[in-house]
């Protein structure tokens, strides 16, 4: 029974983990448990935390210099976003973190919800993964389903980052990905 109860956890936060990713989200109170009458908030932000996931909406705030928006996942891992958007009409964009069950490794999301284009140009961006021993992987997207040109951004794994490229970078960017993996001693059988 404790192994089918494991496993129902496991499924219940993929599940949430895989509409998060897909930037629809449908949750019931038979898979989330009792929710209030006024689930989700009109006047806040979606914001929803399980065990080795966790996400938030954050407005993108516009105007000269670097701007920043970082959170943290289970007292280890921390994502950042930096970035710059000279001018513009704010958007509400999705940060999310997660862990495998194992703990084995973190990702980092940070991207536009929902399928409407976007009018903002940003000047530059980072995405950087602190507290983690190595950057798996790596990616920016201009469109939701499209990555950039490898020539307007790069992955450096050195220093844990996916980073827009001086001079490169043509301004349009929806989502940033990282994957970090996380070194666990091996036990002898």
């Amino acid at each position: 029974k404790t192994q089918n109860s494991k496993m129902a956890s496991v499924g219940r936060s993929l599940f949430v983990f895989l509409c998060l990713l897909s930037s629809e989200v449908f949750v019931t109170p038979e898979i989330l448990g009792e929710l209030p009458d006024d689930w989700p908030p009109k006047d806040e932000k979606f914001k929803f935390e399980a065990d080795g996931l966790y996400s938030e909406d954050f407005d993108l705030e516009i105007g000269k210099g670097l701007k920043t928006f970082e959170r943290q996942l289970d007292d280890v891992f921390t994502c950042r976003l930096a970035y710059e958007i000279p001018k513009g009409e704010t958007e509400t964009w999705r940060f999310t973190l997660n862990t495998a069950v194992d703990k084995s490794s973190y990702s980092c999301f940070a991207e536009r919800p929902g399928p409407t284009s976007s009018e903002l140009n940003f000047k530059q961006f980072k995405l950087s993964m602190i507290g983690v021993k190595e950057m798996g992987y790596g990616e920016a997207y201009g469109d939701p389903s499209k990555a950039l040109p490898e020539e307007e951004y790069s992955v450096d794994k050195s220093k844990m980052e996916v980073a827009s490229l001086p001079g490169k970078f043509k301004g349009h960017v929806s989502r940033l990905f990282a994957v970090a993996l996380l070194h666990h001693p091996h036990e002898e059988l």
